[in-house]
């Protein structure tokens, strides 16, 4: 039975985690020991069409059909697309992996654990080409702004940081900000907030554009939902939420925060073991990455170490 997992291919210095699909019997994909065979599947490593295929290698269509018809039923290809052509209908197949591979027993070797390739791509923007491409902002240590609060909530950015570096050099120093030190020429390109409006200047310049966020009314703090018009009242509840930067129209904005410590660090919290589930958007607005999340102590020693994903 065939399985897709990842080999890592080293060039040099760097490593790159590949998709490979893995058999356990060399009959599983023998249509591949076939010289025509190879080259017809090579052809479809971008879309293409039997027909188009039959004309670029010089062979008759039924021998392409023959070898497409075999991919089919290994499961090595997928139908991408249809085309309207002379009356008829033409299919265009793709390759659904570049990498093959068969193991005899169990090698030897170090197991490591590789970053998620599906991760990497839903931290794009704020993740390209293995660097950082954002400037983080925590809130200052001491008393600063309306409220006269110190940013307790940049530790959590610590966990935050360990995460993102499976995915980043950490070459780039330094990373960040805090909101007093923020200029206007700071708020270009996309940026990563930490901690609610109380404490971190930034994320109260942005509250206004976000649709979940930290409200403040007198000494009462809790997390409003514009999508639902829902209140979170518990310390214990964070947002994680991405908008567009209002300074800067090809940049984004992520906000991770709560009412207070406990709910920032909620945020981070889910946003590193839930990822995938963040990233699919607000569960009543799904093309809005607006989460609200609520965090407990489940191993009882006073440290949030879990988070329910509310809306």
């Amino acid at each position: 039975m065939a399985k897709d997992d990842f080999f890592l291919l080293k060039a040099g210095k760097k490593s790159k985690a590949i998709p490979i699909r893995m058999f356990d019997s060399p009959k599983e994909i023998k249509i591949l020991s076939s010289p025509l065979g190879w080259r017809i599947f090579r052809e479809m490593a971008e879309p293409s069409c039997p027909m188009d295929v039959a004309k670029k290698l010089g062979v008759h269509e039924q021998k392409v059909y023959y070898h497409v018809k075999k991919f089919r039923q290994a499961n090595l290809v997928k139908e991408v697309k249809r085309e309207a052509r002379h009356g008829t209908v033409a299919r265009f197949y793709k390759i659904r992996n570049h990498a093959f591979g068969l193991m005899a027993g169990n090698p030897e070797g170090e197991e490591i654990e590789l970053a998620s390739p599906a991760h990497k791509k839903a931290l794009e923007p704020f993740v390209k080409d293995g660097k950082l491409n954002a400037r983080v902002i925590v809130g200052s240590p001491d008393p600063h702004g309306p409220w006269k609060a110190r940013g307790s909530d940049s530790c959590c950015a610590i966990d935050f940081a360990l995460f993102l570096g499976a995915y980043t050099d950490g070459r780039q120093v330094p990373n960040y900000r805090l909101d007093v030190e923020v200029r206007e020429r700071d708020l270009r390109g996309n940026l990563i907030l930490f901690g609610g409006p109380a404490v971190n200047m930034i994320t109260k310049k942005v509250t206004r554009y976000m649709p979940v966020f930290v409200e403040i009314q007198k000494d009462v703090r809790r997390i409003k939902s514009r999508i639902t018009n829902k209140t979170y009242s518990d310390e214990d509840c964070g947002l994680v939420t991405i908008i567009d930067n209002p300074w800067d129209k090809r940049g984004k904005i992520m906000v991770l925060a709560g009412p207070r410590f406990q709910g920032t660090r909620t945020a981070v919290l889910a946003f590193v073991t839930k990822l995938g589930k963040v990233m699919q958007g607000n569960r009543f607005k799904r093309d809005t990455i607006a989460t609200v999340v609520k965090g407990y102590d489940m191993d009882g020693d006073g440290i949030i170490d879990s988070a329910e994903i509310l809306e």
